[in-house]
């Protein structure tokens, strides 16, 4: 059948408006994801963080908030950090303030809970070494490479992981130059090696955070603490005390996280998180690493010109104190065992030596 002339037009005006149809549909689908990826990539975020050290600590002053406007420059502004001012929750439950949404972000010491973050306890270790500037980043490359899999921080993004100079024994009451004179000491301890390794020697350990210290040592609830010379320069705690001991490699370490709430992170966009990540990872720990290292030589500068008797130890006092902690070590071995790590030994061994070839190279 032959359609009438009638017809084969009607049906040309019906192909033609058909065409037009499906050509302004492609053209609203075009526009609809060019706006859609656009929004995504403009997407305003701000980030709150809570700091648990006062606003003025050179961590913020000189650590943190420079980092915050390299995150806001890496991604052209649309990522703000704004540090909170006030503390949210405790020194302690920054882990758990995070996880939980009260604020976005901040800064963690595992140690503070002692026992439910092992596998970072690597970075807690006697005798780890001296160089904090080299230390943080050979940590992060090891945590990464062999826990960061297991996610023992599940219900947060971590973000950087490192560990900071060692910590060492200052006091009010007598020089330690020996293992013998800790016996009897009061002192506070940062993490449970440290209260294993005074427990074993006859010291009283009190496991409490850097910013409770001032008020024992002052009211006299405790003869002194374990921690870096900083620590207690930054926290007026020097006229409370004059005695220091300074052993190499360092009686234990302070490992730290830096982390996100993952809602939060997922408010960014992946070229924003990239760019974050790009000014983050392997960086920010080393460049805190060196911030304590630098601050350390200052603080024993000022401690030994307030008259403090510092004492380095022999060799003597490092092979007792190496039997006194083998036992506290091989105990952490077997607990990350217990987490699912098949050789952590092996791993250990391998930091220790990254640590020492990193420091060989430093010179």
């Amino acid at each position: 059948m032959i359609d009438s002339s009638a017809q084969f037009q009607e049906k040309k005006r019906r192909r033609c408006r058909e065409k037009e149809m499906k050509s302004i549909l492609k053209l609203t689908i075009a526009f609809c994801l060019s706006m859609s990826a656009t929004c995504a990539f403009s997407q305003d975020v701000t980030i709150r963080y809570s700091s648990w050290l006062p606003v003025n600590h050179w961590l913020n002053q000189k650590q943190f908030l420079p980092w915050f406007a390299e995150i806001e420059k890496a991604t052209e502004g649309r990522v703000k950090v704004e540090m909170l001012p006030k503390t949210v929750g405790t020194a302690l439950s920054q882990f758990d303030v995070v996880r939980d949404g009260l604020a976005d972000m901040s800064f963690i010491i595992p140690a503070y809970t002692p026992g439910r973050f092992p596998l970072i306890e690597m970075g807690e270790l006697p005798l780890l070494g001296d160089d904090a500037s080299t230390m943080a980043r050979v940590f992060e490359q090891s945590y990464r490479k062999h826990f960061l899999p297991l996610d023992e921080f599940a219900g947060v993004k971590m973000l950087a992981v490192y560990n900071i100079t060692p910590v060492q024994p200052f006091n009010a009451k007598h020089p330690i130059r020996t293992v013998a004179d800790f016996k009897g000491l009061k002192l506070r301890s940062p993490n449970t090696f440290i209260t294993a390794t005074m427990n074993r020697v006859g010291a009283v350990p009190i496991l409490k955070s850097s910013m409770e210290a001032y008020e024992l040592l002052s009211t006299g609830a405790i003869d002194g603490q374990i921690t870096q010379a900083d620590t207690v320069v930054v926290n007026n705690m020097a006229p409370l005390m004059k005695y220091g001991t300074i052993i190499p490699g360092g009686m234990s370490n302070s490992a730290h996280i830096v982390a996100i709430n993952p809602d939060k992170w997922a408010e960014i966009s992946e070229v924003d998180q990239k760019a974050i990540e790009a000014v983050t990872t392997e960086k920010l720990g080393p460049s805190i690493g060196k911030g304590f290292q630098d601050n350390e030589m200052v603080a024993m500068k000022a401690m030994e010109d307030a008259g403090y008797k510092i004492d380095h130890v022999d060799a003597n006092f490092v092979k007792e104190f190496q039997a006194v902690v083998k036992p506290i070590e091989d105990d952490w071995i077997e607990r990350a065992k217990a987490k699912g790590v098949a050789d952590p030994a092996a791993i250990l061994a391998d930091f220790r030596s990254g640590i020492a070839a990193a420091h060989n190279s430093a010179q």
